[in-house]
């Protein structure tokens, strides 16, 4: 067992990992007044493909407070045509290799959760255009003796993302029309075969933040988290092929692994500190509590 003090120092290091990031590498992506994502400068040419859309040009390139900046050109002006536009351009950038992967599914593009969407773009596209993303991670665990476990899964090796990493029993993206609650029960039927009136039975006990930078795309991402306490003779089953393991541990394993091991998905490991603060493993009176519980809610550019 790690001692508290190298314990907590590893969460920490967990922290300022998912928040590594230099501004100064971004230029803003804008509609009018409002900025809804940064481009990373050494990917602004794939904003200048002429072959995007037959030759017609899809975006602009403009200042906004003084500062380089993207928009759509002034032709593509409404949802529904900024829609197209962004992907007639992910398309492009799917075909020329550009991202290497197509989910199909829509994401919305907006200042901040629950505000008006300017836009649709497809999942895989959105990082390039270092938008505010959101998803849903959910600590399935079970009492036993009066102790916690923890539902953990192991990811496919097929996987486009992470393969074979370590991840939550459930977790997915926020897609276009769901609401928050409805992509927590969608991916509990997907990922762990959690019937709905189980599901539903999920509390929503945090958010958790960070902006950080990987392979030249920003990802600004809000997890919505939930906490479910399962029957223990529940058995998770796989229904996507996204997962090819389940495994029940001591809580006292999991934290061990985030602590010592680069075993699980990366943004997994803030959850599950998260989740470790919430149930009493973390104490006010040890080194780096605090800086771990605000160092959780990073969301500033």
């Amino acid at each position: 067992m790690l001692a508290i003090e190298k314990r907590n120092k590893a969460y920490w290091d967990w922290i300022k990992e998912c928040n590594q990031y230099n501004p100064d590498d971004y230029i803003p992506f804008f509609i009018d007044t409002s900025v809804l994502g940064y481009v990373h400068r050494e990917n602004v040419h794939f904003f200048k493909n002429p072959a995007i859309n037959k030759g017609d040009a899809i975006f602009s390139f403009s200042q906004f407070q003084g500062k380089d900046a993207i928009t759509f050109h002034e032709n593509i002006n409404d949802f529904n045509s900024r829609t197209q536009a962004a992907n007639d351009a992910a398309q492009s950038w799917y075909q020329s290799g550009m991202i290497s992967s197509w989910v199909g599914e829509q994401y919305d593009v907006s200042t901040g959760f629950n505000q008006q969407s300017f836009f649709t773009i497809e999942r895989a596209a959105s990082s390039l255009l270092g938008i505010k993303k959101y998803g849903i991670h959910l600590n399935a665990w079970v009492e036993k003796q009066g102790k916690i476990y923890l539902w953990v899964a192991k990811r496919a090796m097929d996987k486009h993302t992470f393969p074979g990493k370590l991840d939550h029993l459930v977790a997915g993206g926020h897609g276009t029309g769901y609401s928050i609650e409805e992509t927590m029960i969608k991916e509990c039927a997907e990922e762990a075969n959690i019937p709905q009136a189980i599901a539903q039975l999920a509390k929503p006990v945090s958010l958790v933040s960070y902006v950080m930078h990987k392979n030249n795309k920003l990802q600004q991402d809000n997890l919505f988290v939930y906490d479910l306490q399962l029957d223990p003779d529940f058995i998770p089953e796989n229904t996507d092929g996204e997962a090819e393991e389940f495994y029940l541990w001591p809580i006292e394993k999991v934290l061990e692994r985030v602590a010592s091991t680069r075993d699980y998905k990366i943004n997994c490991n803030l959850v599950i500190i998260d989740f470790a603060i919430r149930h009493g493993f973390l104490k006010p009176d040890e080194p780096c509590y605090s800086e771990i519980c605000s160092g959780l809610h990073h969301s500033k550019v």
